[in-house]
């Protein structure tokens, strides 16, 4: 097995063929969505109640030499994760097979509701519900989910901010942020520096954030919400249906919370677009051909 396969993806692999002592220490490791940065061999060997025999024994079935090189592995990945698992880099040897493609999607649906906690589930809807402003963030390959989940709330809720927007800077953008404001930021595999600054900034502005993410990432120092996706692709890439599913369910909870406010805004949107017609032609409105007579 390549050694850029993440961690916790190794122990999901194996986890059959650890003894009961392992068990333990596989469980606290996922439990820890296999960050093991803040972690030496004896505190990881003690909190999981095993020997530090076992916790070699444990690195060592999983492929490294030992407790270091994994504990270096999860750095690097924390730093610089990507959606890209260049241990499968080898195209030529992809299959085609679309049944492994959809039973992959199909765990990774099951596996992200499954573990994804109902009542911090609750909070994330009751929070985006509440907000009085909401700014959906996401950097790189986030940025078509954050405007996805965009696309959704600004059909039930007036006010929602996109970061980055683009030709504008994101300070003079951000400075309105409140205590009654919510953020809801996307971190799949790269977390940027610019999301956790936006993060950071929100957090100590008061304001609530909600950050939808992967099972690598490591667990913030900050007291926010994570809701965390399987993303394993089947082939070469990451797959992102799991979080855009999970976008789909929270906003359409969101609508059902807010009630006739979402529905009453709904029938507006689809006034104004049956007023203007479908195209989003501006000469549709013969805008040009008014001014040019």
């Amino acid at each position: 097995m390549s050694r850029s396969n993440p961690l916790s993806r190794r122990i999901q692999e194996h986890y059959a063929e650890f003894p009961r002592s392992e068990r333990r220490l596989a469980d606290l490791v996922l439990q820890q969505s296999g960050d093991l940065v803040s972690y030496s061999a004896t505190e990881l060997a003690q909190e999981a109640g095993v020997s530090k025999a076992t916790t070699a024994r444990f690195f060592k079935r999983l492929g490294y030499s030992n407790f270091r090189q994994a504990r270096a592995a999860s750095r690097q990945l924390q730093q610089t994760g990507s959606t890209l698992d260049v241990s499968q880099a080898d195209v030529t040897h992809i299959s085609a097979d679309i049944s492994l493609h959809v039973s992959s999607d199909t765990q990774n649906l099951r596996h992200t509701f499954e573990t994804i906690r109902s009542d911090d589930l609750r909070a994330a809807i009751h929070t985006l519900a509440e907000a009085e402003k909401i700014w959906v963030v996401g950097f790189d390959d986030d940025y078509a989910l954050a405007h996805f989940a965009r696309s959704m709330l600004i059909r039930i809720k007036p006010d929602i901010r996109m970061l980055p927007l683009g030709g504008f800077s994101v300070p003079e953008e951000f400075a309105s942020i409140s205590p009654r404001d919510a953020i809801l930021g996307f971190g799949i595999k790269r977390r940027t520096l610019s999301l956790m600054r936006i993060v950071r900034s929100g957090y100590d502005a008061g304001a609530r954030v909600i950050l939808v993410t992967d099972e690598a990432a490591a667990k913030s120092e900050l007291d926010i919400l994570s809701l965390r996706c399987r993303t394993r692709g089947a082939f070469l890439f990451d797959s992102f249906n799991a979080p855009f599913s999970l976008m789909t369910y929270v906003c359409s909870a969101v609508a059902s919370m807010l009630g006739e406010p979402a529905i009453e805004r709904l029938h507006r949107i689809e006034s104004l677009h049956d007023h203007w017609g479908d195209s989003d032609d501006i000469h549709s409105m013969h805008f040009f051909d008014a001014k040019s007579t």
